[in-house]
């Protein structure tokens, strides 16, 4: 059963249409790359789907519902968004910036003994663990985006949405990032953008392309071709055993 889905959704920015009837949807145990050239629409969709900008037709459902009919908590229990880039205004220590993550569930009455546990388990799996205590205004772009998705994870949201999680990355933290988001879509819906084809063919399970004037979605093997790859970005490819190459 779908987590998320589309319905004739469009999307536009300074009067250009981004989105145009885009149906799909994204369940539990997939893991979506949403691939497409710059100003395709990518982080513009991730928007739509948090509900951080309106739709400009149609609608997107979260476990079966519109997004502006479920209460805000529950919104926030149910997806998750990790931006671009983080902007931190004032400084604070890693540890309180994860901690934050955790308001959806205070309600749930969890000691303080396992929210610690939760937010070091957290940076551990994005090796952040060893800067716990640092001010968050002191860490490279790459390691406050670690931090961001440390977040998400502690905010454990069941449809989780990464806007280009490995940017800022070395190519080891782009295979950790990759490798958590794979191991995540067991248990949730997970959606991120990426401009790395051949990361998103070797990890993902299912990519949505976005292109000029069409959209393609669905299983890796099927998306994932020469020709859709030039329609979208433009240029040409060629494949070479499982990597794309493109001139």
């Amino acid at each position: 059963m779908s987590l998320l889905e589309t319905c004739s959704l469009d999307l536009c920015i300074a009067g250009r249409q981004l989105i145009r009837q885009l149906d799909w949807q994204a369940g539990i145990g997939e893991f979506w790359c949403v691939l497409g050239r710059n100003g395709a629409g990518k982080s513009s969709l991730l928007h739509g789907l948090s509900g951080l900008r309106p739709a400009d037709g149609g609608e997107v459902l979260i476990d079966r519902r519109p997004l502006d009919q479920i209460a805000l908590p529950e919104l926030a229990r149910l997806r998750g968004l990790m931006p671009q880039q983080s902007v931190d205004s004032f400084s604070c220590t890693v540890r309180d910036t994860v901690a934050i993550a955790l308001t959806p569930w205070r309600l749930h009455g969890w000691s303080a003994a396992e929210e610690a546990h939760r937010i070091r388990d957290a940076l551990a799996a994005t090796g952040m663990e060893s800067r716990i205590d640092d001010d968050v205004t002191q860490l490279s772009g790459g390691e406050r985006q670690r931090v961001a998705f440390a977040a998400m994870l502690v905010q454990a949201p069941a449809l989780m949405l990464y806007d280009e999680p490995t940017a800022h990355q070395d190519v080891a933290q782009q295979l950790l990032l990759m490798r958590l988001m794979q191991g995540l879509s067991t248990r949730h819906a997970v959606v991120a953008t990426c401009h790395d084809i051949n990361l998103a063919a070797r990890f993902a399970s299912h990519v949505l392309l976005l292109g000029p004037d069409f959209h393609l979605a669905g299983p890796v093997a099927e998306v994932l071709d020469p020709d859709p790859l030039q329609r979208a970005f433009g240029c040409r490819f060629t494949r070479q055993g499982g990597v794309f190459l493109a001139d």
